[in-house]
């Protein structure tokens, strides 16, 4: 058994090093969540010994701006070790996952103390598996003390063939990564801690500089060049370095390179005139050769579709790019660690079509990758396992590997997110129409993928859907009740075929939830975040269609989306919380990042009215994805944003998520959810295909029939 179990490890080494597997971080400079707290970590402290943590729970590792390894943060260890007491500091991936080692040979981290600290005095390093299993080592072994010297970061490697502990630790199945109490010498000490990761095992496979990045291309906008070029494939590729041509003939790298996205705005430039790039790619061995050089000029946008083109083509290259090209898996966000977002991919499916549409990619590109999606998404295993599996009776978990297309940390089957996936399904299946066999392929894959939703399973024997399910502990208690963004969901279970199917009882269920109420002047159902409004319209066109309740109003879903958004932007420009910034033409409240800090959340949903989480925090996509129900005030708020902070807030993938000028916080993740409805409603503001194409759709035809919506005035 020993041997077959390090035949298989090697086995698996050896096609992992072949495929060129990245460093996995768990972390670095750059907190995701918030700068005020690492949230993916938890400590505590007893018997007298004492370790600082943050947060309201006073749980999380601190951060700190005083000195970083890279960037412009790190974390912070700082602790006291008494005889007889503990404290450890569990340090996770974002999301949580368990992580797999075994591709690994070792672990690094960066570490610097505002005084020295004696070797003895240093913490353990240990790791734990699911089952509670340890490998554990001193850091003395590896550290000989740190120095007093705050501008001197040292690097720890440790072999993960040197830690030690118990021989039934499982390498594939490890929770995180724990520094803890060792020597009690009662004595305070302040470790900072930066750059965690494990060291790929192909990383050493890596010894020649990676190739030249190919096609690189250049869109030239107002005050803006935006740059796209192919990523480097199979070469341990971590980032790029993007340069601009000086008058002396020189080139100089570029504000905010390098970066890891395979796209970026250069803002620093003058309509007008002409302006030379050319890209590089750096593993760990260093930097390619010169890309081709490419040259642009940037100009004013004409008119105000102008402008709304070049919003659409830069947030079409978020799903393109983030995308894994073998499988169709999309990146919630912009950054390297971010897991595959089932809502971005539904929403990236009907980006595909769009950008076909516009001639910014083939028809044949297109259809190729969107075949490979939903080759992946109806191969990918479903069971109540909770690992290595993409679902369960049809339903996906919200977030996805991005590698496999499995489920990702202890992330929920998500009914939500699974409807916003198969609309995208849905409207793949009606775009690709033509007699071929990659278009009837796809076709029929989406057949399949929708008909496999066991829709009843969800209700969990009640008169409303459940919001979510976890193999370990079942359904959430969280139902789908009051209007929100769960239109769509009702709508695609209804319209289903067979004994799975929704009953049209359950829209009725969930309307007699709503919250009709007047704010501002405007009467309408109430949801303060914008995207309640928005989602399901990017696939629904609800202008000309009543149901029981809103034709009792008076109104259409669409109208009440309409004074949904003017109503949030007479509240900003009322701004109670008197923020700065708002204005009539700066608004925008909605799900989003936030500065995490000075009083202010991290990623939660801001909405009003009424008031929900307001702090300041205004999200480009609350405008964005609002299009079609105000187009004047939306282009205008989308123009001032852009006009005044386009230095901070636009990059290669168009605007990213949101910015704070009361805590001067700006976003710096571009996020899937954000793009996608301010791709799709500015189509269907502009020329209505993407409601075109799925009022053509029998499944969105039968469920709006038989949850009894009706065309106007019949």
């Amino acid at each position: 058994m020993q041997f077959l179990r390090a035949a298989v490890l090697w086995t698996t080494l050896a096609l992992r090093a072949f495929s060129a597997i990245p460093d996995l971080v768990i972390f670095d400079e750059d907190d995701p969540l918030g700068r005020d707290y690492y949230d993916a970590s938890v400590g505590a402290s007893n018997g007298g010994s004492l370790l600082k943590l943050r947060s309201s729970s006073r749980d999380k590792m601190p951060i700190s701006e005083i000195s970083a390894a890279r960037g412009e943060v790190s974390g912070v260890i700082e602790w006291l070790s008494a005889r007889g007491g503990d404290w450890q500091l569990h340090v996770f991936r974002p999301g949580f996952p368990l992580l797999d080692t075994v591709p690994y040979a070792r672990l690094t981290f960066a570490v610097n103390s505002p005084r020295s600290i004696a070797p003895d005095a240093l913490p353990l390093v240990e790791l734990q598996d699911l089952r509670g299993s340890r490998r554990s080592i001193p850091l003395s072994s590896v550290l000989r003390g740190t120095d007093a010297d705050s501008n001197s970061w040292q690097t720890v490697s440790i072999p993960l063939s040197a830690l030690e502990g118990d021989p039934a630790f499982q390498p594939d199945r490890v929770k995180h990564v724990t520094f803890r109490q060792n020597r009690s010498d009662r004595q305070a000490h302040i470790l900072w801690l930066d750059d965690l990761k494990f060291m790929a095992r192909d990383r050493l496979e890596f010894t020649n500089r990676p190739p030249a990045p190919l096609n690189l291309t250049a869109c030239s906008g107002d005050r803006t060049v935006t740059l796209s070029w192919n990523a480097v494939q199979n070469a341990g590729v971590t980032r790029y370095r993007v340069s601009r041509k000086t008058p002396d003939g020189q080139f100089a790298e570029l504000p905010g390179s390098p970066v890891v996205m395979q796209s970026v705005a250069d803002v620093h430039v003058t309509n007008g005139i002409s302006y030379t790039y050319i890209v590089r790619a750096e593993n760990h061995a260093g930097l390619s050769e010169n890309s081709s050089q490419i040259s642009a000029s940037p100009k004013a946008f004409a008119t105000d579709d102008d402008f709304l083109e070049s919003v659409q083509a830069t947030a079409f290259d978020y799903f393109w790019r983030e995308a894994n090209p073998q499988n169709g898996m999309i990146r919630d966000r912009t950054q390297p660690w971010s897991a595959a977002s089932i809502a971005a991919i539904g929403f990236g499916l009907s980006a595909i079509n769009i950008g076909i549409d516009h001639g910014w990619i083939t028809r044949e590109a297109g259809s190729d990758r969107i075949l490979k999606t939903l080759r992946t998404l109806w191969s990918a295993p479903q069971s109540t396992n909770e690992i290595n599996t993409s679902g369960y009776k049809g339903w996906f978990y919200h977030f996805l590997t991005f590698e496999d297309g499995t489920r990702f940390g202890t992330s929920e089957l998500s009914s939500i997110d699974t409807a916003l996936l198969l609309a995208g399904v849905l409207d793949a299946q009606q775009f690709f129409n033509r007699d071929s066999a990659t278009e009837r392929e796809i076709r029929d894959l989406a057949r399949s993928i929708f008909d496999r939703v066991d829709w009843k399973w969800m209700l969990n024997r009640g008169d409303t859907l459940a919001m979510g399910w976890y193999p370990d502990r079942g359904f959430t208690s969280a139902r789908w009740r009051g209007y929100n963004e769960a239109s769509i969901l009702y709508i695609l279970g209804i319209g289903a075929t067979g004994p799975n199917a929704l009953a049209p009882e359950h829209w009725r269920n969930w309307t007699k939830t709503y919250d009709w109420r007047t704010s501002h002047g405007y009467s309408f159902i109430h949801f303060a975040p914008l995207f309640g409004h928005q989602y399901s319209a990017c696939w629904i066109d609800f202008r000309d269609i009543q149901d029981d309740y809103t034709r009792a109003k008076g109104i259409t879903y669409f109208e009440n989306s309409r004074r949904a958004t003017l109503t949030q932007r007479e509240y900003c420009i009322a701004n109670p919380g008197r923020f700065p910034g708002y204005a009539p033409d700066v608004w925008g409240l909605t799900a989003c990042d936030g500065p995490g800090s000075g009083g202010a959340h991290g990623y939660i949903a801001r909405g009003a009215p009424p008031a929900e989480n307001d702090d300041g925090t205004i999200a480009p996509t609350a405008a964005g994805g609002s299009l079609p129900f105000a187009p004047v005030e939306c282009v205008r708020a989308l123009k001032a944003i852009y006009d005044g902070h386009r230095e901070k807030i636009w990059c290669g993938y168009g605007f990213r998520d949101a910015f704070n000028l009361k805590e001067d916080w700006w976003g710096q993740d571009v996020i899937g959810i954000d793009q996608g409805p301010i791709l799709l409603m500015a189509e269907n503001m502009r020329t209505g295909r993407v409601w075109e194409r799925m009022r053509k759709n029998e499944v969105l035809q039968r469920g709006l029939a038989q949850a009894g919506f009706q065309p106007l005035n019949k």
